[in-house]
C-alpha cells in the first residue's frame, strides 16, 4: 500500500517531470505524442520495460522508446496509474478505456492494471450492451483470463437468439468465434449455428480456395449487413486466403444428423462449405436418422403396451 506522502511525490514528479531520464514516443495516425518519464518508476511497472530501459537495447541507450500500438490518450492514462497505482480513477473510464488499458496492460506484462480494470468490467457487466458484451468476450479471449470468459460466455449464452448476426461476432478472431460457436451450442439450432460460420467465413474470405470453389458467391455489397444495419467489416488479415483445416474445425462443431431434410437442403446442400461426397454423406446419415426415428414410432406402441395380447399370449 503506498502511504499518501509517497503518492503525493509520485504524483508531484509525474505532473512536474521533474528528473525525468527517458521519453516514450507514441506515434499515431495524426502524428506523434511524446510522454517524460523515469526509468525506475516503468522498470518496476513491468520486466518487458526494464528490459528495454535498462537491457542491451537501443531504448536503453537512447532514453527513448517508441510505441505504435497504443493510444496516446491511453498511454496518458497508463502512465497515471503506474506512478501510484491507484484504481479509483478508473471509475471514470468508460468500457473502451478500461478494455485498452486491460490489453495495453496484459501485452506489457503489467498484471496490476490488468487485474483492476477487468475487476471494474465485472462490476459493470450487467449495464453492458450487446456491442460491449461480444467486444468483451473477445477481449477475455485476448487476456486468457477464465473469470472473465466464463461470466460473459454465460452471458452470451442466455441471449444467444438476441445478438444472432450481430456484425461484432464477425469481427471476432478466429479462435473466439469458434469458441463462441461452442458457447451457444445448446441455444442455437444446428442451422442457425451453421449460417452463423458461413456468414464469417464469407466476411472474412476464408474460403476463396475450399472446397466447391466454383460455386458463384453472389452475394452484394449490401447484404454483407447485419439485423442491426451495421456492416461487417473483415476482421481477419490476408484476405482471399483459405484456412482449411480451420474450416473443417468450425464444421466439426455441427452435428448435421439434427438438420431437417429440408433444412439441410436450404444451408449446407447449398453452401460451397462442403464437398459433394460430404453433402451426400451427411443427407444420408440425415436419411437414415428419419427412417430410424419414423421405425422407432412404428415400434413405440407395441412396446409400451404391457397387455399380454401384444405378446401372443
Amino acid at each position: 500500500m503506498i502511504t499518501n506522502w509517497m503518492l503525493d511525490s509520485l504524483t508531484k514528479i509525474l505532473r512536474t517531470n521533474c528528473h525525468a531520464d527517458c521519453k516514450f514516443i507514441i506515434e499515431a495516425a495524426d502524428g506523434s505524442k511524446v510522454f517524460l518519464c523515469h526509468k525506475l518508476i516503468f522498470s518496476c511497472a513491468s520486466e518487458v520495460f526494464d528490459r528495454m530501459l535498462y537491457g542491451n537495447y537501443n531504448e536503453s541507450s537512447s532514453g527513448e522508446v517508441k510505441l505504435n500500438d497504443v493510444e496516446p490518450e491511453v498511454f496518458e492514462k497508463f502512465r497515471e496509474y503506474v506512478y501510484g497505482y491507484n484504481d479509483e480513477k478508473l471509475d471514470s473510464y468508460d468500457f473502451d478505456t478500461l478494455v485498452k488499458l486491460a490489453e495495453f496492460g496484459n501485452k506489457y506484462l503489467v498484471e496490476s492494471i490488468k487485474e483492476d480494470c477487468v475487476r471494474h468490467l465485472l462490476y459493470r457487466k450487467e449495464m453492458f450492451d450487446t456491442d460491449e458484451l461480444l467486444r468483451l468476450f473477445q477481449c477475455a479471449h485476448t487476456l486468457n483470463y477464465s473469470l472473465l470468459i466464463d461470466h460473459v460466455s454465460r452471458d452470451l449464452k442466455n441471449h444467444a437468439k438476441r445478438v444472432l448476426n450481430h456484425s461484432a461476432i464477425y469481427q471476432f478472431s478466429t479462435d473466439v468465434f469458434k469458441s463462441y460457436i461452442e458457447v451457444v451450442e445448446s441455444r442455437l439450432s444446428e442451422p442457425e449455428r451453421f449460417n452463423l460460420i458461413e456468414m464469417y467465413i464469407k466476411y472474412n474470405d476464408l474460403y476463396n480456395d475450399g472446397p466447391d470453389t466454383a460455386a458463384t458467391d453472389t452475394e452484394s455489397e449490401d447484404e454483407k449487413i447485419d439485423t442491426n444495419g451495421q456492416v461487417a467489416t473483415p476482421a481477419i488479415e490476408g484476405k482471399g486466403k483459405m484456412n482449411g483445416e480451420y474450416i473443417s474445425e468450425l464444421l466439426g462443431l455441427i452435428d448435421f444428423c439434427k438438420f431437417t431434410a429440408k433444412d439441410f437442403y436450404e444451408g449446407p446442400g447449398k453452401s460451397s462449405l462442403l464437398t459433394l461426397p460430404q453433402k451426400y454423406e451427411n443427407l444420408y446419415k440425415i436419411a437414415r436418422s428419419c427412417s430410424h426415428a419414423s421405425g422407432q414410432k412404428e415400434l413405440d406402441p407395441f412396446f409400451s403396451c404391457n397387455c399380454y395380447s401384444c405378446y401372443g399370449h
